[in-house]
């Protein structure tokens, strides 16, 4: 069984509501992949190499902002983030779009959890 305290819509934890603040299972499953994909690499002290490589001399801030733009390697990135959290089982469906004249880096996906359910999940980078 995963368990982890269920962050509200500024990504800050929740209190005051018992077991009702905790997601559990497929819904823990899906916070965790965005709490990931949210998270600098460095950001966290007790795993530096945690989190997505955004600062600037980084591979997918070149990917982004260097002419060709690369969103391949970012896609890449980012789905081997999800794939590496505890619970993913698969990636069932991922877009992605790079708009460069506001360098705005959205994906949607689509991922099944060892739970046996589908879980959606956006996010976007400007």
């Amino acid at each position: 069984m995963q368990l982890t305290r269920r962050l509200d819509a500024n990504h800050d934890m929740t209190f005051g509501r018992g077991l009702a603040n905790f997601a559990v299972n497929a819904e823990a499953c899906a916070q965790n992949v965005r709490t990931r994909l949210l998270m600098l690499q460095g950001e966290w002290f007790l795993d530096t190499s945690a989190g997505v490589p955004y600062l600037p001399n980084d591979y997918v801030t070149k990917a982004l902002t260097d002419k060709p733009a690369d969103p391949a390697y970012a896609d890449a990135v980012i789905q081997t983030i999800v794939l590496d959290t505890d619970g993913v089982d698969a990636i069932t469906a991922y877009s992605s779009t790079f708009t460069r004249s506001t360098r705005k880096f959205a994906a949607k996906i689509t991922l099944t959890t060892v739970y046996g359910t589908n879980e959606n999940i956006e996010v976007i980078y400007e």
